[in-house]
């Protein structure tokens, strides 16, 4: 793992585990809808731990390539999710549409963030 890698790596850890703290607190504190979507932006940053680990092995030691195949997937991944939100949002299904909209987001972040770490070591 290089170590542009290893940075972003440690950055999903880190949202990972403060999603998770989120969640845990909001939930002790009968706030069950929001600690759910801190559940729900969690594993949204753990799809994106799972599939940098997948770029390290299907494109081995190509930076480039671990680059193009994980921003590949940041496009492909989240075409369900907003094709789900149209969805919600022509049957007025609010919740629905919040949670979509919170998955959207943290792809916005998680893709800003990458593009970030990969610009200042490249």
């Amino acid at each position: 793992m290089n170590e542009q890698q290893q940075k972003f790596d440690l950055y999903l850890d880190e949202r990972i585990t403060a999603c998770k703290q989120r969640s845990t607190q909001l939930t002790a504190d009968h706030r069950m809808d929001e600690g759910n979507f801190e559940k729900v932006r969690a594993n949204v940053y753990e799809i994106f731990k799972t599939i940098l680990s997948v770029a390290e092995k299907v494109c081995g030691e190509d930076n480039f390539a671990r680059k193009r195949f994980f921003l590949q997937k940041a496009e492909q991944i989240p075409a369900s999710w907003t094709t789900s939100y149209e969805k919600a949002k022509q049957h007025g299904d609010v919740e629905k549409m919040h949670i979509e909209s919170i998955k959207l987001d943290t792809i916005r972040e998680i893709k800003e963030k990458c593009m970030q770490i990969w610009e200042e070591t490249t």
